[in-house]
């Protein structure tokens, strides 16, 4: 099952085809997909890129496949170091724009209705160009930022003193004198009986 996406454009997109005026058969449309495009989504997930897209729209009788084909970069942060970069991308999909009132419940197919004249394909395209990214997405293999990894490290890295479990024992026996579960933990410790 596919993930939702729940994001909505802000306005009215360049990525528009009025398919009543296209006559039955194949017809080929090419977006050039930018930062701007990202920055119509509401809550994007994606921060960037820059993707071509190429259309083909097969247009018949009661419906029109549309295949997608995404192709360029997506600008996003490193899982490990925290660093943006661009993330190559290539991928194919479907959609089937049927020509029907009712709603078919299937992601794959969506209805159109017969007022409407043309498809945007701004949400498609975004869904489709989020779906290429792993859920993990780090830079390859040595080009990540080391000084980001090495403080990230420091930060969290927890080294056991002698002294501090020293100071929780003393305080776990201090405390024993109010708590009797203190004195159950102590004997676990020590082995006791």
């Amino acid at each position: 099952m596919r993930p939702c996406f729940l994001v909505r454009v802000k306005k009215r997109s360049e990525y528009v085809i009025a398919f009543t005026g296209l006559k039955d058969g194949k017809h080929n449309f090419h977006f050039d997909v930018e930062d701007t495009f990202f920055e119509q989504f509401e809550n994007s997930l994606i921060e960037g890129g820059k993707l071509a897209v190429d259309v083909e729209l097969d247009k018949g009788p009661t419906m029109m496949n549309v295949e997608f084909n995404i192709k360029g970069y997506i600008h996003v942060m490193c899982d490990r170091c925290s660093d943006y970069f661009n993330y190559p991308v290539e991928g194919q999909e479907n959609l089937i724009y049927k020509f029907s009132d009712e709603e078919l419940g299937d992601e794959k197919i969506r209805c159109i209705t017969s007022e409407e004249v043309e498809i945007d394909l701004a949400q498609p395209i975004y869904e489709f160009a989020a779906l290429l990214l792993p859920q993990r997405r780090v830079h390859p293999e040595g080009e990540c930022n080391e000084e980001m990894l090495n403080a990230m490290d420091e930060y969290l890295m927890v080294e056991s003193q002698p002294e501090s479990q020293e100071k929780v024992v003393e305080e776990a026996e201090e405390d024993s004198d109010t708590d009797p579960r203190w004195e159950a933990l102590k004997k676990l410790k020590t082995g006791k009986k």
